[in-house]
């Protein structure tokens, strides 16, 4: 019988079933629309487990928990372990590291077991550093994309919205100059991250994740291996090939 996966994120709850170690359906919703989730599940079929995480507001958490009761089934949600998945957790108190970096990290680990500098791209951007031996040494939080671009909207007077801007290497325009700036500066904390983490190895591949990959992918260098739902890899492959 099929589980159901669960990532409440910081703007979006995405959820995945799957079956015999295959994807069946994915869908998404934002965290102001949770309401019609149990209209978007009903034609999910039978479901025999529900396993998620949150790094939302309990009350989100609490609105996806209502939906999964029309399943009759309660979720297991899970946190960041000391070790999981052959991730040893480095951070200074492990359970406060982010599930959704955990889950990322876990698949990264699976699906690629050596070293290399893990990217989530959302409302906020992570990047979070691997090593061979699959230890979790640390990482970086950084405003997502748009962030970047509401806090310059919002705290200037007369600064337009980037959303329509290009990535340009001598932009000639103000909406050009403000994405171009904001992509620059995210792919900035990304390289230099990489640099720092493997300077003898400037080509540590990255995995590449979250809602706004596909603006950083055409600009970042080789090798990148892009993941579309990387945190929900990860929680599936914990609980499929359960390893300390």
């Amino acid at each position: 019988m099929a589980q159901l996966y669960l990532d409440i994120g910081n703007s979006q709850l995405k959820w995945g079933v799957r079956h015999h170690k295959q994807w069946l359906h994915q869908g998404r919703l934002a965290l102001p629309e949770l309401g019609q989730l149990p209209k978007h599940w009903a034609a999910l079929g039978p479901i025999q487990a529900i396993h998620g995480i949150c790094v939302a507001a309990d009350s989100d958490r609490e609105q996806v928990e209502a939906a999964c009761h029309t399943l009759s089934l309660k979720p297991v949600w899970h946190r960041s372990k000391a070790r999981e998945g052959g991730v040893t957790n480095h951070y200074d108190t492990p359970d406060q590291l982010g599930a959704d970096r955990w889950m990322a990290l876990l698949a990264a680990r699976q699906m690629a077991p050596h070293a290399a500098l893990v990217v989530m791209a959302g409302t906020a951007t992570t990047i979070d550093s691997l090593d061979d031996q699959g230890h979790f040494l640390g990482g970086m939080i950084l405003p997502g994309l748009t962030l970047m671009g509401q806090s310059l909207t919002q705290g200037t007077a007369g600064l337009p919205n980037a959303h329509q801007g290009k990535f340009l290497p001598t932009p000639r325009c103000t909406v050009d100059a403000i994405y171009s700036g904001i992509v620059s500066a995210t792919l900035g904390a990304i390289l230099l991250a990489r640099q720092r983490f493997s300077p003898e190895n400037p080509t540590i591949p990255i995995i590449l994740g979250g809602g706004h990959r596909t603006l950083l992918l055409p600009h970042l260098p080789l090798p990148v291996r892009e993941v579309p739902e990387l945190v929900l890899e990860g929680l599936a492959l914990s609980q499929e090939n359960p390893i300390p």
